[in-house]
């Protein structure tokens, strides 16, 4: 596994590609959605529904996924892989915040309030993610309300413990410095 800050990401300049580009594209993305745990909650009619909604693409080690300040949020699913969370500090340093393993999901926040992404995040290994946009998730909210609120749920209790751990940290980092 390899740290590659974001600045030298966009160097290396990896791309995403495309994985299923033909007739069997739904099958493997269902297969992914069902390998990834992350809608583990969802039957086997639900999966086929988001797999409409969800492009599968491989990202070799250093790409960039996210960066932030971007407006192009999307929620992204790391089916295999490790991607790195990094954070902008002072003098255009980037600081490496958190480790993302297979089956979490990042870019959630971005694609539920609509604001620039707040941190920036590149494969640490190579990988396999699944993307869905905020296009797409407001078609699916359309389309099948109820598969919607169940991902929306999902991504709120997600949200809850990455900001409960944010603050328990927070609170020793006070305690330190008191």
């Amino acid at each position: 596994m390899i740290d590659i800050s974001p600045a030298r990401a966009l160097e290396l300049q990896q791309e995403l590609s495309l994985l299923a580009d033909s007739d069997d594209v739904h099958d493997t993305i269902h297969d992914l959605i069902e390998q990834s745990g992350f809608f583990s909650d969802l039957d086997r009619d639900e999966i086929a529904m988001l797999a409409v909604w969800i492009k599968a693409f491989s990202a070799p080690t250093g790409t960039m996924l996210l960066k932030e300040g971007g407006e192009n949020a999307s929620l992204c699913i790391i089916v295999e892989g490790v991607v790195n969370i990094f954070k902008e500090a002072a003098h255009n340093e980037h600081v490496k915040i958190a480790e993302i393993q297979s089956g979490a999901c990042i870019g959630e926040m971005g694609v539920i309030d609509g604001q620039p992404l707040s941190a920036s995040a590149v494969t640490a290994q190579d990988s396999i993610v699944l993307v869905m946009t905020p296009e797409d998730f407001n078609k699916l909210m359309e389309k099948n309300s109820n598969l919607a609120v169940k991902i929306l749920l999902n991504l709120a209790r997600i949200i809850s413990v990455r900001l409960r751990s944010t603050t328990r940290r927070l609170a020793d980092l006070l305690v330190v410095k008191i």
